[in-house]
């Protein structure tokens, strides 16, 4: 459509040639003797008033506040860059998230006390990104007014934007250093061979686990590193995650601070999927059926809750460690563990 568009721009206003002659025909004659070009520029137009009046309607609704800055003094320190997410305020009482709550047996169903967001926590693996993506993800979340410690675990050697970047945003970085080959004993492949692990990817630190189940053992480093995270926490896939609010705010606003929280995919996404059915079936020789697919990429909970929580997934990676129909050729079958625990009882 665009370059419909951009020819009939041209041949209105060019007076150079158009197929092979110097005299430019009128665009409206060009335009009548093509049926095509007629239907594609009244679809630019029609589009292009569509996106312009609902880009309107959506500036006319926001807040008259102005964007937030973020320029204030922190609890934990100055946020010295200016952050440019605009900041859309409104109610929240029409939410209704759909979460999961796994209760531990020492640990209460609701946390008594209200969590202060200067002592939550947000924790991500973020190696080898960009800039761009950290903008997205810190950005976002500190536009919404949050701070408190966000801890992420970042490559040995990253740009001195992304260092710049994240050093004004008060971000806790983590250097992860990975291993020159993993030692994750062997991964069975889908025709049932010990497949070579050698270009898989896992923490220098933790060798054995690829690197979807390392980062659990690195999170539990990570906190117990940082003695003044006390309140809530969240673990969250940081390339394709952003924020529209304070989420310890908004938790406890709506009366959520349980111990465990996980969060649901799409509704049409069940466990039969493969992503959880292979691993299982292989592993467990279990179905976790039609259920709802819960996300191992959006964790929360209270502190004990979080390191409750690691433990038990661990404990899980180091049984299937073990076991040689458990050791499947799927990076991402943390999230299979993850569901299988849930549906399980665990």
């Amino acid at each position: 459509n665009l370059n419909y568009l951009s020819l009939t721009v041209i041949m209105a206003t060019n007076p150079f040639r158009y197929h092979g002659s110097s005299k430019l025909p009128p665009s409206s004659s060009i335009v009548a003797e093509s049926p095509r070009l007629r239907t594609q520029l009244l679809g630019v137009i029609s589009s292009s008033i569509t996106f312009i009046l609902l880009y309107s309607l959506r500036w006319a609704s926001r807040d008259t506040d102005p964007p937030i800055h973020m320029e204030s003094t922190l609890l934990r320190g100055e946020i010295k860059k200016k952050s440019y997410f605009p900041v859309y305020r409104s109610s929240i009482s029409d939410v209704e998230p759909t979460l999961h709550g796994i209760l531990r047996k020492d640990v209460p169903s609701i946390i008594s006390s209200v969590w202060n967001p200067s002592q939550c926590a947000v924790l991500g693996l973020a190696y080898g990104y960009g800039l761009w993506t950290f903008r997205d993800f810190v950005g976002s979340l500190r536009a919404t007014g949050y701070n408190g410690y966000i801890i992420l675990g970042i490559s040995p050697n990253p740009g001195e934007d992304v260092l710049d970047y994240l050093e004004h945003q008060n971000v806790t970085v983590k250097y992860v250093e990975m291993a020159n080959r993993c030692t994750y004993n062997g991964t069975i492949g889908y025709d049932g061979r010990v497949i070579n692990t050698k270009d898989w990817n896992c923490a220098k630190k933790y060798p054995d686990y690829k690197i979807t189940w390392g980062r659990f053992k690195l999170y539990e480093d990570w906190l117990k590193e940082e003695v003044g995270v006390t309140d809530g926490i969240m673990l969250t896939d940081v390339r394709d995650a952003y924020f529209q609010r304070d989420p310890f705010v908004a938790a406890v606003e709506l009366d959520m601070q349980h111990p465990l929280m996980l969060f649901e995919e799409h509704p049409d996404m069940k466990n039969t999927h493969w992503l959880t059915d292979i691993p299982v079936s292989s592993c467990k020789k279990y179905k976790v059926g039609e259920t709802q697919v819960l996300c191992s990429g959006s964790v929360m909970g209270s502190r004990e809750g979080i390191l409750g929580y690691i433990e038990t997934m661990v404990e899980e990676f180091d049984l299937w460690k073990t076991q040689q129909n458990c050791r499947i050729d799927m990076p991402g079958d943390d999230q299979s563990i993850h569901n299988y625990l849930y549906y399980t009882n665990r």
